[in-house]
């Protein structure tokens, strides 16, 4: 929303936009409520100008009442009081052990129920207001490219905006995980790696995330 608004309104010929994440980081092997489904990604695209609309009104927000369905054991801050008392010269480098130490370190949590039920119900409506504003129906789509979290959540939204079968969904998360804010880019360019003929074509898109946010738009894809 932000690199069309830049471009529309003059202040930048083109944008870059970029998603990536290393969740490797931030994970913690033995935990299963969300490391199993994560992964490394990044994901670029180039916005400029164009003679017809390529990007709808973005549908965005927040629920704060869910802070805490996803979170970190520990803050990096944390970890850097830590690293800096251990020594006193004041460089991170400190004591390995102390900042590596899966008790320490920051790992990912997610309270799983919670995140399924609200991204099912609460996104279905995200999305259906996505298409309103853009002034589309389910019908006029091609492809359906969600947040990447597990699969039985896209199966669900499927379910609930009750898609045509001729829309392509885009299910990237069987080979590259879960990746974040890297998965819409890379679930994109996957989709249509598989299907060129969607160049063109109208997508719905939406993410969700910590927070809980969510945004969500239809674009004409590449």
């Amino acid at each position: 929303g932000r690199a069309d608004a830049l471009v529309r309104s003059g202040a930048a010929d083109y944008v870059l936009v970029v998603g990536a994440e290393k969740l490797s980081d931030v994970i913690d092997n033995t935990e299963r409520t969300i490391s199993f489904l994560l992964g490394d990604g990044a994901g670029a695209v180039v916005i400029g100008p164009s003679d017809t609309p390529g990007i709808g009104p973005s549908v965005w927000g927040s629920d704060g009442s869910k802070w805490d369905a996803i979170g970190m054991t520990h803050s990096l801050l944390d970890v850097r009081e830590l690293a800096l008392a251990a020594n006193k010269t004041g460089s991170l480098s400190a004591e390995e052990a102390a900042v590596t130490d899966t008790a320490i370190w920051p790992t990912l949590r997610q309270d799983g129920q919670t995140v399924f039920r609200w991204a099912v119900w609460e996104m279905a409506k995200v999305a259906q207001q996505a298409l309103d504003v853009a002034g589309v129906s389910a019908e006029d789509l091609v492809a359906f490219v969600p947040h990447q979290a597990n699969m039985r959540i896209i199966d669900e939204m499927v379910k609930k905006l009750k898609l045509p079968d001729t829309v392509k969904v885009a299910r990237d998360i069987a080979e590259a995980g879960n990746t974040s804010a890297a998965s819409i880019p890379l679930a994109t360019h996957r989709l249509l790696q598989e299907n060129p003929e969607l160049s063109g074509g109208l997508a719905l898109q939406i993410g969700f995330g910590a927070g809980l946010v969510f945004g969500a738009q239809v674009i004409v894809l590449p």
